[in-house]
């Protein structure tokens, strides 16, 4: 149905985007050098099955009212904004020492973040709608289900970049974890990260 060529510039492109540094790169690192390279993994799933809700949504034209509506935009922004500025300021008061395994709640575990940073970050919601709409060709017809596809193909290919930067973060926990202050200092400059990631998204206005 779609051109292999569409879809060839299409993952390329959303592979490009999930390089881009934001909230999942730091969630999948962090975990990924805290956790070991499978918490980071755990982090790429709870990403990934966000992904599936804003596809859906943007598949039922739910992302358009999310663009059209700014205090809609400003509140998912806001929950999503809380929610970083409250993982990193948990590893900058109470970073783990080296090879203890971090204790989570339900709600900081890696799916969690991954899930949550994902799936409250409104500008994820938006680059379906601004992207997908492009690499349809109504010509072709069933743009729903051209919309279904490209959805599914970027959370594969989006997943994949995602899965080798926790294959990263991990293999840097083996240096790190030879380092103990080194490790501690890791963490609290991750916390920082998120906390100032969750303040910049707080204070960004919707375009």
């Amino acid at each position: 149905m779609i051109e292999p060529s569409t879809l060839l510039a299409f993952t390329l492109l959303n592979m490009s985007f999930a390089l881009i540094p934001g909230p999942d790169v730091v969630c999948i690192l962090t975990n990924a050098v805290a956790r070991g390279a499978a918490a980071g993994a755990k982090v790429c799933l709870g990403i990934a099955c966000a992904a599936l809700v804003h596809v859906a949504a943007a598949t039922l034209g739910l992302t358009a009212f999310l663009a059209a509506v700014p205090s809609a935009f400003v509140a998912v922004k806001i929950v999503g904004a809380a929610y970083l500025v409250w993982i990193g300021w948990q590893m900058l008061r109470h970073p783990v020492a080296a090879g203890i395994e971090p204790r989570a709640s339900r709600w900081s575990s890696p799916f969690a973040q991954g899930a949550l940073s994902n799936l409250f970050n409104p500008k994820v919601a938006i680059f379906f709608l601004a992207i997908l709409p492009q690499f349809i060709d109504p010509a072709l017809g069933h743009p729903g289900l051209q919309a279904l596809i490209l959805g599914l193909v970027s959370i594969a290919s989006g997943t994949a970049v995602n899965l080798c930067t926790a294959l990263l973060g991990g293999r840097a926990r083996q240096w790190l974890l030879r380092k103990p202050r080194v490790f501690q200092r890791f963490q609290q400059f991750a916390g920082a990260a998120l906390v100032g990631l969750g303040i910049k998204v707080a204070l960004e206005r919707a375009r």
